[in-house]
């Protein structure tokens, strides 16, 4: 599910931006806009699936993922191959994508694993969320090489027959919530399925400002995270060519599969608040080293510190949220904070190619994106102080 989530559904988009600019001639700012409807697409299908996942499991959610995902991707090659060209239809495909993304990402994921894990989680979503890591290490050169040998067009046919010829079985076998105690087996887990799955009132939620500090901090880092790599490929093809910057894509995804391994080893020995905020601030470090510029050795080396928190950005949200208010009725919550940071990944993925096309460069957009990771550190802190002063009036 990871795999093919983050490979064709988020690391995908800057091979995507490239491919199509070529063909179609259109600005960054037009293409950014569409990417930015995966997101917005996002938006209202979290809210949904979160709630789908409380009531059913996650096992529907992925099915239409699945679905869906590939059908974006026969959609992409038959653009290409010039079935159809408008602006709008091309903004659909990419709606249609976001659509599936939460079936098929962290939401699913996660939603996946916390009736089965509680001390454990941020391990079983480290080894769990490396597929995430291997789509991005993998897919943009193998987009490129059979892009190369094949055409787009039939590069993104087989690429969604595979997609959906290996996902539906998961989906249909392995994806269930535990029966009665099954979950168990983990040390010190309390979780059954009764708990995972009740759904208290949206409202619990809403009203604690708390839910609002963690939902505010995840969506502006993963807003900045998403700005970032959505242009990562555009950003450094002028210095790397467009293979070195599909494989600059491939380092980072490589160092956040090390970086979410690391997190998921501190989850349970340190406040989770303080090692987001550390996380925001590793990412905002390397994206200033990015816009320092040099030679092709440093830029690899900027994307590995960028890259080094993409897994932890990912992971963090759920982490905080059964963290602070537990397993019940988690999929209203993630849905809640999903829609929050779906709505800032368009809204910087977007502002990114604005800026670059007002300015002609990546530097103001780098200095805006590095800004909201700062931003966002200081409230998920404010959110560690809250909970720990609520601990101890309790």
């Amino acid at each position: 599910m990871a795999f093919y989530a983050w490979g064709v559904g988020f690391y995908g988009h800057g091979f995507y931006m490239v491919v199509l600019g070529r063909s179609t001639g259109w600005p960054a700012a037009t293409l950014s806009s569409m990417v930015a409807g995966f997101w917005l697409a996002n938006v209202v299908s979290s809210l949904a699936i979160g709630r789908l996942t409380d009531r059913f499991g996650a096992r529907p959610a992925v099915v239409y993922g699945a679905l869906a995902m590939a059908a974006g991707c026969f959609s992409l090659a038959a653009f290409e191959a010039g079935l159809f060209r408008a602006e709008w239809q091309l903004f659909a495909v990419f709606a249609l994508m976001g659509s599936a993304y939460p079936g098929l990402a962290a939401m699913a994921v996660s939603a996946s694993l916390v009736p089965w894990f509680k001390r454990r989680l941020g391990l079983a979503l480290g080894i769990a969320l490396t597929g995430a890591s291997a789509g991005g290490a993998v897919m943009p050169p193998l987009m490129d090489w059979l892009s190369a040998r094949y055409g787009f067009a039939s590069a993104m046919t087989g690429i969604g027959a595979a997609l959906v010829l290996s996902l539906l079985p998961v989906a249909l076998f392995l994806v269930r919530p535990p029966e009665e105690g099954e979950a168990t087996r983990e040390m010190g887990a309390s979780a059954t399925p009764a708990e995972a799955h009740c759904k208290p009132p949206t409202a619990r939620f809403l009203g604690d400002f708390r839910f609002w500090l963690v939902a505010l901090a995840c969506s502006l880092s993963l807003g900045a995270q998403v700005g970032f790599l959505m242009h990562q490929i555009p950003l450094l093809q002028g210095s790397l060519g467009l293979s070195g910057a599909a494989y600059a894509v491939s380092v980072a995804a490589l160092s956040a599969a090390a970086g979410r391994f690391v997190l998921g080893a501190l989850s349970g020995r340190f406040s989770l608040p303080v090692l987001a905020a550390g996380c925001y601030l590793i990412q905002a470090f390397g994206l200033l080293l990015l816009l320092a510029g040099g030679p092709s050795l440093l830029l690899f080396a900027a994307s590995a510190i960028a890259g080094f928190v993409i897994g932890c950005i990912v992971m963090l949200p759920p982490l905080l949220l059964v963290d602070g208010f537990g397993a019940a009725g988690y999929g209203t919550a993630y849905g809640l904070t999903a829609a929050g940071m779906f709505v800032m990944a368009s809204l910087a993925t977007a502002a990114t190619g604005w800026l670059f096309d007002a300015t002609g460069a990546y530097g103001w957009p780098l200095v805006a994106l590095a800004a909201l990771h700062v931003l966002a550190s200081l409230l998920v802190l404010w959110h560690g102080r809250r909970q720990r002063t609520g601990e101890a009036a309790r």
